[in-house]
């Protein structure tokens, strides 16, 4: 599915989303966000998440920090690359939620082939932090996915789920503002519930209903996590 092709500039639009890893000694963080503003020799690049990433106390984030980063592009003719560099944080504007960085002049890159083709048809490796529980129960449990389909997810749990039951999945994309405690949601039914050892299940669902638009963040957010060669 993945292949990796002749080098070409990233063009750096506004909206693109972005991975920056923050690593120290034996600890690392990964810090979410988007493209908002691109300037000679730097990007702006917006977090929304960026209180969060900066209260950690395990990796400083500060000017002068190395980040390994993952930027995503969907271009104009539809086909989607991924291309990875290595910079260094310029500045941090925390009361606006920027992180600046210096713009690459050295990178990897990877395609993905054609978005609309992506989206009928890809199964990728990806963890997401998630909330889910059986509709009509209030119970809410944790987890995170395992896979994401083009037709649902699968993740793990402790115990089977029955077959046909119907799950409402919480999640948020980080790189994506929300308005306080509003989450994106969508509900899915159970196909499968198998073991894979002791008290470990590989649960696989498939949407019930589901927005576009979030169907379409769920496999950027999964591309926007693999590695380039």
């Amino acid at each position: 599915m993945f292949g990796l092709f002749g080098k070409k500039e990233p063009s750096f639009d506004i909206d693109s989303a972005i991975k920056m890893v923050a690593i120290e000694g034996n600890n690392w963080i990964d810090i979410y966000g988007v493209i908002e503003n691109v300037k000679k020799d730097e990007i702006e690049i917006k977090v929304p998440l960026l209180p969060q990433y900066m209260a950690n106390t395990l990796v400083p984030i500060s000017p002068e920090k190395e980040v390994d980063t993952n930027l995503l592009e969907i271009h104009k003719d539809g086909s989607v690359k991924l291309f990875n560099f290595s910079t260094k944080i310029k500045d941090i504007l925390l009361s606006e939620r920027i992180i600046v960085i210096s713009k690459p002049s050295k990178f990897k890159e990877k395609t993905f082939g054609k978005a609309k083709e992506l989206l009928n048809n890809f199964d990728i490796e990806v963890e997401i932090d998630i909330e889910y529980n059986a509709v009509g129960v209030p119970h809410v449990q944790k987890g995170k996915t395992h896979r994401i389909f083009h037709n649902g997810i699968s993740l793990f749990t402790s115990i089977p789920i029955p077959v046909k039951t119907i799950i409402e999945v919480s999640l948020k994309i980080p790189y994506v503002e929300y308005a306080e405690k509003k989450k994106d949601k969508f509900t899915a039914s159970v196909v499968e519930s198998k073991q894979l050892e002791k008290k470990k299940f590989e649960t696989v669902l498939n949407y019930e209903s589901i927005e576009d638009s979030l169907k379409n963040y769920l496999l950027e957010y999964s591309l926007l996590n693999q590695k380039v060669d």
